[in-house]
């Protein structure tokens, strides 16, 4: 007559290979939320420099008029820049031109 179940040494192998498939799952996961949380700090970073350097370029009169004067040269982080508007013909399409000195 034969017994039965599993031996001790079944169950310890079996616990062993699962505690190891969960460390590895816990890192795959740890890495993630860590990946995670640098993109969206960097993201953020990103877009408050966006709007710093928008904030920058154009002064609260060219928001207000939406017009630029040609010779406005604007300085970020040590590059000369200089924002020109560009129309269309009949003005129906207007847009800012940054071009680097």
């Amino acid at each position: 007559m034969r017994n039965k179940g599993f031996t001790l040494i079944e169950i310890l192998v079996a616990v062993v290979i699962m505690g190891m498939a969960y460390v590895a799952i816990l890192q795959s996961f740890s890495l993630s939320s860590r990946n995670i949380a640098r993109l969206d700090k960097e993201r953020t970073a990103l877009l408050v420099n966006s709007l710093n350097f928008e904030q920058q370029l154009l002064s609260p009169e060219q928001l207000n008029n939406g017009a630029t004067e040609a010779d406005d040269d604007i300085m970020a982080k040590g590059a000369f820049y200089q924002l020109s508007l560009v129309a269309s013909e009949n003005n129906a399409f207007m847009t800012l031109k940054l071009d680097k000195k």
